[in-house]
């Protein structure tokens, strides 16, 4: 988002920022407007994702081309200008009226709305204002799995491709980390889309924006330390620990405002729109809070026992129970790779199954071969005593289990006898 001729121009990235965090739409308004400056840190996180999406978008790119198919590729506009812009899509449109099979960074701009879809793809089966041919648009991904802002970052510049080749798109493909190439319907994500865009440019116009409060997206927001301060300076509710947001805002109306009005409060003081439970459960980790704010020490106390929950639900205890854990990196090649495979036994011994090999060029080799030794390992450790469990924490190493035994289409059956055994336990 930035002001450009007095007018803000703003992108499907300042749209899913707004359905993530009203707050950070307020924020991000200010520094389009001069009024404050972004924050300078970057998230080296951030930072490494980004250039691992430039290298997956390249590798698309060379595949199109090994494919035989015509790909132009429409220079970035300098600066932020207006005029840059609209000669960005100039080519774009001059690109598409050519019929070229591939348009690599198409660029949109409707004075307010700019886009940059990764690719616009030709079909012949379809007619619009450019001939006998029409785009749909496709865009690269990291994640294996797609997410609503991904389409709807997809929907606008399908929206906005319309404007030029006079018919909207069909499909929406997103190019996954590992080469999946997934296909939704325009047509399913075109009202969302809308319906979207005119909420946000309603609150762009009134400001009236919502407050910040703790959300998933601020583990990736570059203003987290300037909300968290905020936060901190009020005292605010958000602070405590599993607080709901309605519940934060019912509190306040009531003349509960900050962590150390309500952790000086009794459960029945609270306002009756909250749970019994919840009431206390609040009240609780206020001032557990509290009590470690002034001691500097983490303060807890014991939930109750409650039959069939919490410890009652480990298993009992085996000479022969394995901890397992696994460490991954998402980013290397096109499936990721699970290099570190980690069992400790109850002697307090730790094997470490390497699944990478530095002199190797195929590391999918030693994946495969620390898999293989894990599950052997854990296949024998079962046989020779069938009371062991196996402890992890998270899903993530079943599911890893599962996912390379499919892959891989290697030790298959060894997996699916330690899960139906329930062989594995999740400590979480």
């Amino acid at each position: 988002m930035y002001e450009s001729d007095g007018a803000l121009v703003v992108s499907a990235s300042d749209l899913t920022g707004f359905l993530e965090c009203e707050h950070l739409t307020r924020l991000s308004i200010e520094v389009a407007q001069g009024g404050r400056a972004r924050p300078p840190a970057v998230d080296p996180m951030t930072e490494l994702v980004a250039a691992h999406g430039i290298a997956h978008e390249e590798r698309h790119v060379q595949r199109l081309r090994d494919r035989g198919l015509t790909v132009v590729e429409i220079a970035a506009p300098a600066g932020k200008d207006a005029a840059g812009l609209h000669r960005a899509q100039a080519d774009t449109l001059a690109a598409m009226r050519a019929g070229v099979d591939v348009v690599y960074q198409a660029t949109f701009f409707d004075g307010t709305w700019r886009g940059h879809a990764d690719f616009l793809l030709k079909r012949t089966d379809r007619v619009s204002d450019l001939g006998a041919w029409a785009y749909d648009v496709a865009d690269t991904k990291l994640a294996r799995r797609i997410k609503v802002p991904a389409l709807l970052q997809m929907a606008l510049y399908g929206d906005l491709l319309a404007g030029l080749q006079g018919v909207p798109p069909e499909l929406l493909t997103v190019v996954t980390g590992d080469q999946q190439e997934l296909v939704f319907r325009y047509s399913d994500a075109e009202a969302y889309a809308r319906a979207a865009r005119v909420r946000f440019l309603a609150r762009l116009a009134d400001g009236e924006l919502a407050a910040p409060y703790p959300n998933a997206h601020c583990g990736v927001c570059p203003w987290r330390e300037t909300c968290t301060a905020g936060w901190r300076a009020e005292d605010s509710l958000s602070l405590v620990a599993f607080m709901r947001r309605d519940h934060a805002g019912a509190l306040v109306e009531a003349g509960i405002p900050t962590v150390a009005a309500l952790g000086a409060r009794r459960p029945e003081e609270l306002p009756d729109v909250i749970g019994r439970t919840s009431r206390e459960r609040l009240t609780q980790q206020a001032r557990l809070q509290l009590v470690e704010r002034t001691t500097g020490t983490p303060s807890y106390e014991f939930l109750p026992r409650e039959h069939g929950r919490g410890f009652e639900l480990l298993p009992p205890p085996s000479a022969g129970d394995l901890f397992f854990d696994i460490e991954g990196d998402p980013f290397a090649g096109d499936a990721g790779l699970e290099y570190l495979w980690g069992v400790l036994d109850t002697a307090g011994e730790f094997t470490a199954y390497w699944g990478c090999d530095p002199a190797a060029e195929d590391q999918s080799l030693a994946e495969r071969a620390a898999f293989e030794q894990l599950v052997d390992r854990l296949s024998a450790a079962h046989a020779a005593d069938r009371s062991m469990h196996v402890f992890h924490y998270a899903p993530y190493e079943p599911t890893r289990l599962k996912t390379l035994s499919a892959r891989l289409q290697t030790r298959e059956a060894e997996v699916d006898r330690l899960l139906r055994a329930d062989v594995l336990v999740d400590l979480y």
